[in-house]
């Protein structure tokens, strides 16, 4: 299992030193962590099937959190290195960044929604939500609206619910982004593109930079969302496990 050290992967493509968690992710693995402590604290051989697949799916959120992270700063190191406005003012090396950028972006988001998908699917079985009767592939945010519509662990779903609101407009551009580069061009897009090329009929189509200060002000509130939604998430699991008198107190082995 991860042990929620940071693995220092794209930090050395910038010859920098590992990574020292503070703020929101280091508040997330501070959560996951105490409750895989929790479900630690109870001897393996008192441990349920059902708890050892939850002590398994909890170490792997410490990784993806860390891989996450580790993209979104490499998206943010790329781009700060890019200041042409058009694609065609840049030279090679700035062209190479403008390019590791946009890679990073779009893997960034990619993590990003698989974390929330992997929590929902976690909260799901945790809770036992039956999400699946509503949709049969369902993501986070439908997991979030079976919980809202239908009342259920009011406390958790009115700190999700109230995080997504929060960070709604970054979050769907992100998700419009995901969409394109895993699904495919809707109608709506391939009617936008082909208006810009005939707008350029006839003449030198120079070709625009993406805009890097949307793109990382995006990444920054859909990473912080990710975030606490995961601290939130397992603060609650860990305080509805310890309340219901099943495992000892971590601090007592």
């Amino acid at each position: 299992m991860f042990n929620g050290r940071c693995v220092n992967i794209l930090r050395t493509l910038f010859n920098e030193p590992r990574r020292e968690d503070t703020g929101e992710i280091k508040a997330a693995n501070e959560a996951i962590e105490r409750y895989v402590r929790l479900l630690r604290s109870l001897p393996a051989g008192e441990r349920n099937l059902q708890e050892r697949r939850y002590l398994i799916w909890s170490g792997s959120f410490l990784r993806s959190l860390d891989e996450l992270e580790q993209s979104h700063y490499a998206a943010k190191r790329c781009g700060s290195l890019v200041s042409s406005v058009y694609v065609d003012e840049m030279d090679q090396d700035e062209l190479d960044h403008y390019h590791r950028h946009l890679y990073f972006y779009k893997n960034t988001i990619i993590r990003m929604f698989a974390i929330l998908d992997k929590l929902g699917q976690f909260m799901n079985e945790r809770f036992r939500l039956k999400t699946e009767e509503i949709k049969s592939r369902f993501s986070y945010f439908t997991v979030l609206r079976n919980m809202h519509e239908n009342r259920l662990y009011i406390e958790l779903e009115e700190l999700l619910y109230s995080l997504k609101e929060r960070y709604k407009e970054p979050v769907e551009r992100l998700r419009k982004q995901r969409n394109l580069e895993i699904h495919t061009i809707n109608a709506d897009l391939l009617d936008d593109l082909l208006q810009a090329a005939e707008e350029h009929q006839g003449a030198e189509l120079r070709i625009k930079a993406e805009d890097i200060k949307q793109h990382l002000a995006d990444l920054e509130h859909g990473c912080d969302m990710t975030y606490q939604a995961v601290r939130q998430a397992f603060s609650y699991i860990y305080d509805l496990s310890e309340s219901s008198g099943q495992y000892p107190h971590p601090s007592s082995k």
